[in-house]
């Protein structure tokens, strides 16, 4: 069995394309784990809605939780699957992706991998191509090393096994906008990803998403992390942060630029 979770808030404008994309892949059992600590927007009626076509296959948490990584820890901790994910609710899965990556972490070892993403703006139309050719283009090759200058690792796109979270730990209940990069760098401490070509999620660019609204405050929060785990690499990682701080400096003013209005 494959487990997604999916820590939603307020977020019912994209609900139920976020959920369909997980409970609609074909060739595999999947379970989608839901957690809502309150929405008001209409989140829960649609939720209890689509429960009522896909049973058992979309669980349903609506406890109050400290954040969207506690959210994803206490759904990762009843999630019933061997293979794991965390998809975002305003975020898609492609058709066929968790076919695609269910061979590859069928295994007792700590294992994770992640595919390629795209960008879909509000209305589902294709956004910020340049951003998602980049992110694509840097993330073919993987060392934890060059994870230090960037987060090039898409989210939506990565997947891993029970083993692999149990070896490297929870997400950071204290991090809200760079636990994913945290995570990253912990598991590749344990063992590199394996890297596929296809293009499994679409990250979804609107004016409302953490990305848009707090991209200062994550781009800042993902240099510390960098910092935190650069020491080890001496010069090496020193060089990096660098590089990070110049790179971070480019994708604020991209963001500024280009980032969506509404």
């Amino acid at each position: 069995m494959i487990s997604i979770v999916m820590p939603c808030y307020q977020q019912a404008a994209f609900l139920e394309a976020a959920v369909r994309s997980v409970l609609d892949q074909r060739g595999v059992e999947v379970e989608l784990l839901v957690m809502d600590p309150g929405s008001e927007d209409g989140s829960r009626e649609l939720l209890l809605e689509l429960h009522k076509e896909y049973g058992g296959r979309l669980v349903l948490c609506f406890a109050k939780d400290q954040g969207q990584s506690d959210a994803v820890n206490c759904g990762m901790a009843r999630a019933r699957g061997q293979v794991l994910g965390w998809l975002n609710s305003d975020d898609v899965l492609r058709p066929g992706a968790l076919a695609k990556v269910a061979p590859f972490l069928a295994r007792e070892e700590p294992a994770w991998l992640y595919g390629r993403a795209g960008m879909i703006d509000a209305v589902g139309a294709r956004s910020m191509n340049l951003v998602a050719w980049y992110k694509n283009w840097q993330s073919r090759r993987f060392s934890r090393l060059k994870l230090l200058s960037e987060n090039f690792v898409p989210q939506q796109a990565t997947f891993w096994n029970r083993s692999m979270w149990d070896k490297a730990g929870t997400l950071d209940v204290n991090r809200h906008l760079d636990m994913d990069y945290d995570l990253w760098l912990r598991f590749a401490g344990v063992s590199n990803p394996t890297v596929l070509a296809d293009e499994l999620a679409d990250m979804r660019i609107h004016a409302a998403a953490k990305g848009s609204v707090q991209i200062r405050e994550q781009l800042a929060d993902a240099q510390a992390t960098a910092r935190a785990y650069a020491g080890e690499y001496g010069v090496r990682g020193r060089m990096m942060l660098l590089l990070h701080r110049l790179l971070s400096l480019r994708t604020l003013v991209y963001y500024l630029v280009m980032k969506p209005r509404k």
